[in-house]
């Protein structure tokens, strides 16, 4: 029950949007009492934080060799990672769309905060600030930046490489791949 839930939740919110969820409509489309909704999620705002806990699963397990530092690799790991969360969100637009244009505002104080809150969220931000503490140290980029500081330059050129390329496709972006290589490259120059 609760797949089907989400999924037609996935489904809503990517044709109509987070707003246009409505949970009684929702349920009415599989054939449920909207009471039925309150056994699996709280509110509307956790239905959608697990879509997207299921989304960023996924985008982990796309970049989990990279961040494991007992593994030997070579060549620049948060590169690698930045560019792996690039072609995930490049080759799913739908999640993206799902994560990042549906607004998550809080509406009561005791509400959790999906990006500063989850232990999933929380558990991959350490593992990047220990790659980016590790790529600091061995290839003695950011002299003059704290580890958040390059975390939060590597989310920045991801969102904005994404964004830019999921939602203004009329604009004549040229090889995606050539262009989000060459901003990756260009930010780890700055880097260095």
């Amino acid at each position: 029950m609760r797949a089907q839930i989400l999924e037609v939740a996935r489904k809503t919110v990517l044709k109509k949007g987070y707003m246009a969820l409505s949970i009684r409509t929702l349920m009415a489309e599989i054939d449920y009492s909207p009471m039925v909704f309150y056994r699996y999620f709280t509110n509307k705002r956790a239905l959608l934080h697990h879509l997207w806990v299921d989304i960023f699963e996924a985008l982990i397990r796309s970049v989990e060799k990279h961040l494991d530092l007992s593994k030997p690799e070579s060549g620049s790991r948060i590169k690698k990672i930045v560019i792996g969360n690039i072609e995930f969100w490049l080759n799913h637009p739908d999640k993206y769309k799902i994560v990042y244009l549906h607004p998550d505002y809080i509406e009561e104080e005791e509400e959790d905060r999906f990006f500063v809150d989850s232990p999933l969220i929380q558990s991959y931000l350490e593992k990047l600030i220990q790659v980016v503490a590790w790529e600091k140290q061995s290839q003695k980029i950011g002299k003059n930046l704290s580890e958040m500081d390059i975390l939060r330059s590597m989310v920045i050129l991801v969102q904005g490489v994404c964004h830019s390329l999921v939602t203004v496709g009329e604009f004549p972006w040229g090889s995606h791949k050539k262009l989000y290589q060459t901003m990756v490259n260009i930010w780890y120059q700055g880097l260095k």
